[in-house]
């Protein structure tokens, strides 16, 4: 009887006691002020970090964007055709300057006849062009804003071949001995 009436008080103490030493347990294991203060100080250092890294970004964003504004507007001024003025200005003077070699000179554009206007502009389609193959075209090149890969194809003579054989480093290079 003695045993049930210890296990009895037993069962009875824990019941008891088991709260009570948890209710204490999570009063004492708060973090200090001290504690609270560094945690919320890092928190916020990592907000401004945060920020900091958003605006930059939006930085590089816009700095990337106007580069490439600025590569469109580029690429749009030189492709533009020169004006008929600056072409018969520059006819004007090339006119100009073989006057004064006393070299036979070209007729202006405004003074030449319809049959050689005509000859003029079938000039450009009667002229061999090479065919040439690009590798990649120019607006791949332009999109991708990397480096460009170049191949180079370099052929070395016969005569420079057979000079020289396997180069052999064994006869050159002393090796340590091993212990």
């Amino acid at each position: 009887m003695e045993l049930s009436v210890l296990t009895l008080l037993g069962v009875i103490l824990a019941l008891v006691a088991i709260p009570l030493c948890y209710y204490f347990w999570r009063r004492w294991d708060r973090p200090s002020a001290a504690a609270k203060a560094e945690q919320d100080r890092r928190l916020k250092e990592r907000e401004i970090r945060e920020v900091f890294q958003r605006e930059e970004a939006k930085a590089r964003e816009h700095e990337r964007q106007q580069s490439l504004v600025q590569l469109r507007e580029r690429k749009r001024n030189n492709s533009v055709a020169p004006s008929s003025e600056a072409v018969s200005f520059a006819l004007s003077n090339l006119d100009s300057i073989g006057a004064s070699n006393n070299e036979v000179v070209a007729v202006a554009g405004a003074e030449r006849s319809e049959e050689e206007i005509l000859l003029l502009e079938q000039i450009p389609e009667t002229v061999a062009v090479p065919d040439i193959e690009p590798v990649e075209s120019v607006p791949d090149i332009i999109e991708d804003e990397g480096p460009v890969s170049l191949q180079v194809g370099i052929i070395i003579p016969e005569g420079v071949k057979s000079e020289k054989g396997p180069v052999s480093l064994e006869d050159d290079f002393e090796w340590p001995e091993w212990e």
